[in-house]
C-alpha cells in the first residue's frame, strides 16, 4: 500500500495550501463540477490554471480510499512542517488555550476528516495512519494522542493498540487474597518474585568523582610538587597513593588474604610462638564502610562505568521496551523516555477528563489504571536488568517516585480519596510502605513478563530506534505490522 499513488500524492502535496477544512464526499462526479462549492477539502481556485487542472483530473482518477488517503497524508505534514497556526480569536475561543486545546484544534482537520471515513467505512491506509500519529505525536498532548488512536481504532487500522490490557494480572487486595485465575495466594506470589533492583547512582557517581579527584591531585603534585615549591607535601602524596592501593587490595582480596595468613601460620606452625599461632584475623562483617566486602571499590568502579558508558544500544533497549508497554496497554503517552512526573500529571488529567463531554482520555486513577503507569516505568527496568548486571540507562526510582507524587498532589486536583483508597494509605504508614513495596515488585514482574513474552517485537523496535530516523509512526507501524 505504502508504495502505491506516489504520483498523485506527490503532486497533491504541491498543492495541499489549496485545501482547506470541510467534507471530501467524493462520488461519481468529478471534483472539475464543484469548484465553486463552499469551503471543504476540494481544490478551490487554484484550478482554474492548467497546473491545477492537471493536478484535479489526477486527483480525480484516484479510487476513494486513495483520496482520503492523499488529503489526510498532506493535512498531516502541513502539521509536520509546522504550517498550521492556530488563531483563538478567529475560532471564537479565547485569547489563552489550554494545551490540550491548541492540540486539539491544530489536529481539528485530520481529525474531522478521520470521523468521516469512519462514517464512510473508509478504511485508512498504513502510510496515512503513520503520518497521523506523528502528527499527534507533535503536540505532544495525550488528549490529542488518546482522541486520534481512538478514531483508529473505530476506523479498524489499528489492532494491537491496547490489546495487552487484558494480560494484566491486578494485584490482589489482601496477602491472603488469591491471584486471578489461580489458586495462588498474593503473598505466596510475591514471595516468588524477583526483587525490584536497587539504584545507587547518586552515591556512585560521588565516589568515582572524589576518588578520581584524589588520585588525579596526588599524580599531580607528585609530578609537579617539587618545581612549585610545594617538597613538603609530596610525602604525603604518596602516603595517600599507596593507601588507595591497599584499601583496594583489602576490599577486594580479604579474605584471599587471610586465608594466605592462615596457610603460612601451619606451614611455620614449629616456628612461631603461641601468641602469633593463635591470633586470629578480624571479622570482614566488623571493618568500616564494608572493607573486605568490595562495597567500597564496587562503588567506585559503577561510578566510574555511569561517567563513561555511553551505549546507544542499551539506551534504545530501554526506550524501545516503554515505547511497547505504552502501546500495548493502551496508554496514549509513547515518550522514549518515561518519568513520574510525566505519569503523574497523565493520571491526573486522565480524571479530570471524566468530568468532560469529550471522554477519548479513560481514567487513569483507578487500581488498573495504576499498575499500567507503573508497568510503563518499570519496563526500561525490567528489560535493562536482565541483559545487564548495573542500571545506567534505566532508574527505578521513577515507579516510586509516582507513587510519592500521587500522595503529594492528590489534594490538589481533588482527588485524595481515590487515592487514599489505591495506596491504602488510611491502614498506617507501616502497612503502606509494606502496600507499596508489593505493589512496585508486582508492577516490575507484570512489565518483564510482558516484555518476555514479547521479545522479537521489543527486539525488533530496539533495531529500528537504533538506526536513528524511527518516528512514531515508524514504531506503531511494526508493532501493527503494516
Amino acid at each position: 500500500m505504502r508504495g502505491g499513488g506516489i504520483l498523485p500524492c506527490a503532486l497533491f502535496l504541491q498543492s495541499v495550501d489549496a485545501f482547506s477544512t470541510g467534507s471530501i464526499r467524493n462520488k461519481k462526479n468529478h471534483i472539475s463540477s464543484r469548484l465553486n462549492a463552499k469551503p471543504g477539502l476540494v481544490l478551490q481556485d487554484a484550478f482554474n490554471n492548467e497546473k491545477a487542472s492537471l493536478l484535479a483530473s489526477a486527483f480525480d482518477a484516484l479510487k476513494d480510499n486513495d483520496k482520503y488517503d492523499a488529503v489526510l497524508t498532506g493535512l498531516c505534514s502541513k502539521i509536520l512542517d509546522g504550517k498550521v497556526e492556530v488563531d483563538p480569536g478567529q475560532i471564537g475561543m479565547e485569547a489563552t488555550l489550554t494545551p490540550s486545546q491548541l492540540a486539539l484544534e491544530t489536529l481539528k482537520d485530520p481529525i474531522r476528516l478521520v470521523g468521516e471515513m469512519n462514517q464512510r467505512r473508509v478504511k485508512a491506509s498504513s502510510r496515512s495512519l503513520m503520518a497521523l500519529i506523528d502528527a499527534a505525536g507533535s503536540t505532544q498532548d495525550a488528549k490529542a494522542m488518546a482522541t486520534v488512536l481512538s478514531l483508529a481504532l473505530r476506523n479498524g487500522a489499528l489492532s494491537y493498540y491496547g490489546s495487552m490490557q487484558s494480560s494484566i494480572t491486578p494485584l490482589p487486595s489482601s496477602p491472603n487474597a488469591f491471584v486471578l485465575r489461580t489458586r495462588t495466594s498474593r503473598a505466596q506470589r510475591l514471595e516468588t518474585l524477583a526483587a525490584v533492583p536497587t539504584d545507587n547512582r547518586a552515591a556512585e557517581v560521588s565516589a568515582a568523582l572524589t576518588a578520581m579527584s584524589v588520585v588525579g591531585v596526588c599524580l599531580l603534585l607528585q609530578g609537579f610538587g617539587n618545581g612549585l615549591g610545594l617538597d613538603e607535601i609530596t610525602p604525603y602524596t604518596s602516603f595517600i597513593l599507596y593507601s588507595i592501593f591497599g584499601i583496594g587490595i583489602v576490599d577486594n582480596f580479604f579474605d584471599a588474604i587471610q586465608s594466605f595468613s592462615s596457610f603460612v601460620v601451619k606451614m611455620n606452625a614449629e616456628k612461631l610462638p603461641d601468641a602469633v599461632k593463635n591470633l586470629e584475623g578480624p571479622d570482614k562483617n566488623k571493618l568500616p564502610l564494608g572493607l573486605g566486602t568490595g562495597a567500597i571499590t564496587g562503588t567506585v568502579v559503577k561510578g566510574l562505568t555511569r561517567l563513561s558508558s555511553v551505549d546507544t544500544e542499551r539506551e534504545c533497549q530501554c526506550e524501545a521496551a516503554a515505547f511497547f508497554a505504552a502501546y500495548s496497554l493502551g496508554l496514549p503517552c509513547f515518550a522514549f523516555r518515561p518519568n513520574a512526573l510525566e505519569a503523574a500529571i497523565l493520571i491526573f488529567e486522565s480524571n479530570k477528563n471524566e468530568e468532560d463531554a469529550d471522554k477519548a482520555l479513560d481514567s487513569l486513577l483507578s487500581d488498573t489504571g495504576i499498575m499500567k503507569m507503573l508497568i510503563w516505568l518499570m519496563a526500561p527496568v525490567a528489560i535493562e536488568s536482565s541483559l545487564h548486571p548495573q542500571l545506567i540507562s534505566s532508574d527505578p526510582r521513577e515507579a516510586r517516585g509516582l507513587l510519592d507524587r500521587l500522595k503529594e498532589k492528590a489534594s490538589i486536583f481533588g482527588s485524595e480519596d481515590m487515592v487514599n483508597n489505591i495506596l491504602r494509605l488510611d491502614e498506617g504508614e507501616v502497612a503502606n510502605e509494606k502496600e507499596i513495596e508489593d505493589l512496585l515488585k508486582w508492577a516490575y514482574a507484570e512489565a518483564d513478563l510482558l516484555l518476555r513474552e514479547n521479545k522479537a517485537t521489543v527486539n525488533a523496535l530496539t533495531e529500528r530506534l537504533i538506526g536513528g530516523a524511527s518516528t512514531l509512526g515508524d514504531c506503531s507501524a511494526l508493532i501493527e505490522d503494516w
